[in-house]
């Protein structure tokens, strides 16, 4: 069938097209594409940062309602009952062919699998079309998930970067013994640098699981603000202090000033790492998310980790399976927390140029994308 889609020709190059997606089968799902995000792997895409085979439809972070549905199908990836005209949100990444050693051996972290199919990352010839069609067809090797009725439609398209600031989280929830300050717990501090948008879901997780205290530490008063509102407790402008009275700082206002229990580096910057060694108290946990794509080098002595006995550890996306639980931090917290407010440039398929601008300058948190228009 035919569909009118935003086509990347090339890194930089965008042009709306009529492209090819399958024949909707018995087990496949049709999807109108409602709202698609633009995060900074897509502007790292625009400027030309990935190894991709071009062209491609962009998008991966993506919700819509459900067109059609395969008359084999009956329930979504949760095992929720689906019908049309149902939300849904869409995982980007789909199942491989189970073949290769990471898929056999650690099921358990799907994301490090070889040669799997991603919606908005392969080429128009495959078929898969990103979040940037007015329709996708969804496989039965996709993974999506269906919103709640009292969730707002457009939120479903922050599942996705909800769901890779909540792994984030969740790494530094290794098992231990909380009680004694060995893995998270509730009660316990939590640093979180950056407050982007993975930066305001990572607090938003560390608020709903229970942190006592969650210190936003970012360059930008306004970005601040929004995290308090998205439940940090303290706030740090570090463009008020040194690198090592940004150290001091942070751990002063900790119990003990020995620093955080968890620091988790969402800016993606490098010398937020080199930071960031430092800033939780011996013994603690450091999480790497922020540097998803290549933004430069950092100097780290190694001594450091071992005389802190640092717990350091890096997170990519997420597993399919955390949709279920971004669904339900949403659905729990949406009366709270003001997710809607990251929506700040919404635009058209005539327009997508202005988003990725948009969204690389900094003036949206999340630029949005309607292929079926703007109400």
């Amino acid at each position: 069938m035919k569909t009118t889609a935003i086509v990347m020709n090339e890194p930089g190059e965008l042009e709306v097209q009529e492209i090819t997606i399958p024949d909707v089968g018995p087990d496949d799902v049709l999807l109108r594409v409602e709202v698609t995000g633009i995060c900074g792997t897509d502007v790292h895409m625009y400027n030309g940062g990935m190894d991709l085979d071009f062209p491609v439809v962009p998008g991966h972070e993506f919700t819509g309602v459900i067109e059609e549905v395969g008359e084999n199908v009956e329930r979504d990836s949760k095992g929720t009952e689906i019908r049309e005209g149902d939300n849904l949100s869409v995982v980007p990444a789909m199942d491989n062919d189970g073949t290769d050693w990471y898929s056999r051996n650690m099921p358990g972290r799907p994301r490090l699998s070889e040669n799997a199919d991603r919606f908005g990352f392969d080429n128009v010839a495959d078929q898969y079309a990103g979040g940037m069609s007015k329709y996708v067809v969804l496989p039965p090797k996709s993974f999506y998930y269906k919103l709640p009725e009292d969730v707002p439609p457009e939120l479903g398209a922050l599942v996705e970067p909800i769901s890779v600031g909540m792994h984030a989280f969740e790494r530094s929830m290794q098992p231990g013994h909380p009680h004694i300050r060995e893995g998270f717990g509730v009660g316990q501090s939590v640093a979180v640098q950056g407050a982007g948008p993975i930066g305001l879901f990572a607090i938003a997780s560390a608020k709903a699981a229970g942190a006592g205290q969650i210190i936003a530490i970012d360059a930008i008063d306004e970005r601040l603000q929004l995290a308090s509102a998205f439940g940090a407790t303290d706030l740090v402008n570090l463009t008020e202090y040194e690198a090592d009275e940004l150290i001091t700082t942070v751990k002063e206002l900790t119990a003990g000033n020995v620093g955080p229990d968890i620091v988790i580096e969402a800016a993606g910057v490098p010398t937020a790492v080199e930071q960031g060694i430092e800033l939780p108290h011996d013994g603690g946990t450091f999480v790497e998310v922020g540097h998803f794509a290549y933004n430069g080098e950092a100097e780290i002595n190694p001594t450091r980790i071992v005389q802190k006995e640092l717990d350091v550890l890096g997170s990519l996306a997420y597993p399919p399976t955390q949709f279920e639980s971004a669904i339900a931090l949403i659905d729990q917290l949406q009366d709270e927390v003001p997710f809607g407010d990251l929506f700040n440039f919404k635009t058209t398929f005539e327009d997508a140029e202005d988003a990725y601008a948009a969204q690389e300058s900094g003036e949206a948190y999340r630029a949005t994308i309607h292929p079926h228009g703007l109400e």
